[in-house]
């Protein structure tokens, strides 16, 4: 029960900072021999205005990886299946997506099954593949080394990089220095993480939307004021 809380929360929590930048998608079904589920995927519109307006600092920067990305988030240790999974889910939703890209573009160019597409629009599809940003708690160094995660030094110290052909990186919450650019990344993190985000947060100008959306959502689903000093809350909250 504990576990699907959480889930709920980070589906909430995600939906509620990037309703200004894009389309977020929940829950989608893939199919193999048992039922499997993306849980959030978010389509970037950089047509928002909330991409200038609302600064998330390296949450941003993530979301701003591919114009669409596929998000799974782990509230403990991740383990080796917790990425074979989302290679498995991101892989069963893409391929039959790609046939239909495929189809459809054909039957718009007129092309017989023998034509191919034009490199400027196998391009365009291959656009639409995701890429999946894996948000945990905590890994282990053994862990990272089996699945050869490179350090990405250009978005900092916590932030891994798999083979280009997975499409995939690993965030590792716990490693992430506590600073105003990682801080709404430091709400999915453990409790003293999430506490100390919160209360970064809470001292933002009441004038910032995703601070108020953000705490309502903690509000809402209540998983992370544990402990929360009660001055940081108003009366009504």
């Amino acid at each position: 029960m504990a576990q699907y809380k959480h889930d709920r929360f980070f589906k909430f929590y995600i939906q509620s900072l990037y309703k200004t930048k894009g389309d977020t998608q929940q829950n989608i079904q893939v199919r193999n021999d048992e039922d499997l589920e993306i849980d959030l995927m978010f389509i970037s519109d950089r047509s928002n205005p909330g991409w200038e307006q609302e600064d998330l600092g390296l949450f941003d920067l993530l979301m701003q990886e591919h114009p669409t990305i596929v998000v799974e988030h782990y509230s403990s240790y991740l383990e080796e299946t917790d990425i074979n999974k989302s290679i498995t889910r991101k892989n069963l939703y893409w391929e039959p997506k790609q046939k239909e890209l495929v189809e459809v573009a054909k039957k718009k160019q007129k092309l017989t099954s023998s034509n191919r597409l034009s490199k400027e629009t196998i391009e365009q599809i291959e656009s639409q593949n995701p890429f999946t940003w894996i948000l945990t708690v905590n890994c282990s160094e053994k862990l990272l080394k089996l699945c050869n995660a490179q350090p990405d030094l250009g978005l900092g110290i916590g932030v891994y990089r798999l083979a280009g052909l997975f499409r995939m990186g690993i965030v590792v919450i716990s490693k992430l220095i506590d600073s105003p650019e990682t801080m709404w990344l430091k709400m999915l993190g453990d409790k003293e993480s999430a506490r100390s985000a919160f209360g970064d947060i809470e001292r933002l100008s009441p004038d910032r939307r995703e601070k108020n959306d953000i705490i309502s959502a903690c509000i809402k689903y209540c998983v992370y004021l544990k402990d929360i000093p009660t001055d940081l809350l108003t009366s009504e909250e």
